[in-house]
């Protein structure tokens, strides 16, 4: 640690949570690192920018011992890098009374039914839903209701996995049967599901930051999502402006529900479905948008890294940006890419024709040479993500087309056949 650094805690720096720490070693601070699952995933443990942090201080259950090695350096602040280490982020900078959203409603900023209940009770709309181990229950819950689909999902994982759309009995039977019990893709056990009614209506949502209960909104995107083989997959995000006929509903009613759930410092991001009864949670994560890119990201507007990086260092920037809106340099077009082959990839020779269309600006999480890559049913099994910025929207569509059209035909990726496992 260098002489006179202050230091910054991050908790899970993995997905955007990775990007920073380079940014507070920029700004002169020095950065620890706590991993909050001693027996974390490979896939978020192996993307770790160890090179970034002085110490990694594994947490093993124990706040005291976690707390006390972490204050060895003083820490100006904790902040959350990413989903998982929400819960310890909270109770860990509340022990070191350091600036934090607190215990007492963490579990809301976690457990997708908890957090319907106290938006519900803030006089919010909030989805019908049912949580249970019980098959039966649940079948008997969609059946009383008589809307079908029905959507089933975990508590508490991340994107679409595990999400099915269910359209009857049967299939509810099989989601449960695919995903009860067993590990999501944040390491919870699933020992329980939502039932939940199928909103219906335009999906948006919110990247934003707050500080001593002020929020600002940095970034509303609308997402449009498909289904394959029954499954809710990722198709494309578009950044939106901040003032219109949708984000005027929804800009409000998500600074209605950071609130509700206790949100008064950090990033948080929310997503909303717009009804034709006004603005639903989807559910809000009290932490930074995953998966993004954020230089692409400033090239339109300062990016949920950005705004959340200035908050811990700057304070007073929250309220400052809180008083006015967000206003776009470029329009964005954030594109999931869908796989239509499996194998192991042997290049990426279809990007090529990518990253010539005229509004490429970048890409993320793409697979790589000696890599498997299968179709694409949910966020987990999409390939990459790409970005295209520019100051006009019909450039956008028109390069999305061509990208899907590239998708289709020669494909993005060379792949060969998995070989087959040997026989025991």
């Amino acid at each position: 640690m260098s002489e006179n650094r202050r230091v910054a805690v991050v908790v899970d720096a993995y997905s955007t949570g990775s990007r920073l720490a380079p940014r507070f070693i920029a700004e002169g601070l020095d950065v620890v690192h706590v991993q909050s699952n001693p027996n974390e995933s490979a896939f978020y443990i192996d993307r770790l920018r160890t090179q970034d942090f002085l110490e990694n201080v594994v947490h093993h259950g124990d706040l005291e011992a976690t707390a006390a090695a972490v204050a060895r350096y003083d820490p100006a602040f904790v902040v959350v890098g990413s989903e998982p280490g929400v819960l310890l982020s909270d109770a860990l900078s509340e022990r070191l009374g350091l600036p934090s959203n607190g215990t007492a409603q963490s579990l809301a900023r976690r457990d997708k039914s908890v957090m319907a209940e106290a938006v519900r009770a803030a006089g919010l709309r909030a989805v019908h839903e049912l949580k249970t181990g019980d098959v039966e229950h649940a079948i008997a819950w969609a059946q009383a209701r008589g809307d079908w689909p029905v959507v089933v999902k975990p508590l508490d994982s991340a994107g679409t996995d595990g999400v099915s759309l269910c359209e009857t009995p049967e299939a509810i039977r099989s989601a449960f049967e695919a995903v009860l019990g067993r590990p999501n893709a944040l390491q919870g056990a699933n020992e329980q599901l939502l039932v939940q009614e199928l909103l219906r209506g335009t999906q948006l949502f919110c990247d934003s930051v707050s500080w001593d209960g002020v929020h600002h909104v940095s970034e509303v995107w609308r997402d449009t999502k498909i289904r394959i083989q029954g499954n809710l997959a990722y198709d494309f995000e578009e950044l939106l402006a901040y003032r219109g006929p949708q984000q005027d509903l929804v800009v409000p009613y998500v600074k209605d529900v950071l609130d509700a759930l206790g949100i008064k410092y950090g990033p948080a991001h929310t997503e909303v479905m717009l009804t034709a009864d006004g603005p639903v949670l989807v559910e809000s994560g009290a932490r930074l948008h995953g998966s993004i890119r954020d230089d692409v990201i400033d090239r339109c507007t300062p990016s949920h890294v950005t705004v959340t990086v200035d908050a811990y260092l700057r304070p007073e920037t929250v309220a400052e940006r809180a008083k006015r809106p967000y206003e776009l340099a470029n329009a964005s077009r954030c594109v999931m890419l869908i796989s239509h082959q499996g194998g192991k990839v042997i290049s990426d020779a279809g990007m090529r024709e990518v990253e010539a269309l005229p509004s490429y600006a970048g890409s993320i999480s793409m697979a790589q040479p000696g890599e498997e890559i299968t179709p694409t049913i949910d966020l987990f099994s999409c390939p990459g993500i790409v970005y295209l910025v520019d100051p006009d929207r019909d450039v956008l569509e028109r390069d999305y087309d061509r990208l899907r059209e590239i998708e289709r035909t020669t494909g993005i990726f060379e792949v060969e056949p998995l070989e087959p496992a040997a026989s025991a």
